[in-house]
């Protein structure tokens, strides 16, 4: 989403403020439809129980959905966008509190004890939670210190695009999408183990190649 965005505002030769902002560009609808696919994810990523890791997946998704639907305050605001701006703020920052919370302590409670790389990845995930918690306090903190240094070099712009990359590495991570896992090759193999048998005794019954 911010590469996208990003190759979009090079092209139009203007680079936003926000990534919100880009709501208002030709590229509105992908700003818009990506964070409905992120929302509708992490929504339906946990929805089976009640358990607080389920509960902060949740939110995070309605978080995600709220930051979709209610849009940042444009130039010349009125005072109604003003208010809905009041709530992308309170979405986006959920957002990114939770994306960090998850990195940080559900991630790592997912871990195998006796998986073998069990160590370095709960340390990727641990800091790549930090990394996102530190981005959502530098925000305020840089915009206070050095105003104009902020705004001039699209600041919060790069502090947004890093607490979403670091939770996307963070996420490729927790999938294990590394095709060379042999761990992962052979619980394939075992699972289809388990089937075959009764695909060839229907494949027998009916007759069908």
């Amino acid at each position: 989403l911010p590469a996208t965005l990003l190759l979009a505002g090079l092209a139009d030769g203007h680079i936003e403020s926000s990534i919100s902002a880009y709501y208002y560009t030709k590229v509105g609808n992908v700003f818009t439809g990506a964070l409905c696919v992120i929302g509708v994810f992490l929504v339906a990523y946990r929805l089976t129980s009640w358990a607080i890791d389920n509960i902060a997946t949740t939110l995070a998704g309605i978080a995600a959905l709220g930051v979709a639907f209610f849009h940042a305050a444009p130039k010349n605001a009125t005072l109604s966008q003003l208010r809905l701006a009041d709530v992308h703020l309170t979405c986006a920052a959920a957002l990114f509190i939770l994306l960090g919370a998850i990195s940080l302590f559900i991630f790592p409670r997912d871990m195998s004890p006796d998986q073998p790389d069990r160590r370095w990845r709960v340390n990727c995930y641990m800091g790549l939670g930090a990394l996102i918690w530190l981005s959502i306090i530098l925000m305020p903190t840089l915009n206070a210190l050095a105003g104009s240094f902020y705004d001039d070099n699209h600041v919060f712009f790069i502090l947004e695009t890093v607490c979403v990359m670091a939770f996307a590495v963070s996420f490729i991570l927790k999938g294990h999408g590394q095709p060379s896992n042999q761990d992962y090759n052979k619980m394939a193999e075992q699972r289809l183990a388990t089937i075959r048998p009764l695909a060839d005794g229907d494949t027998a019954s009916t007759g069908t190649p």
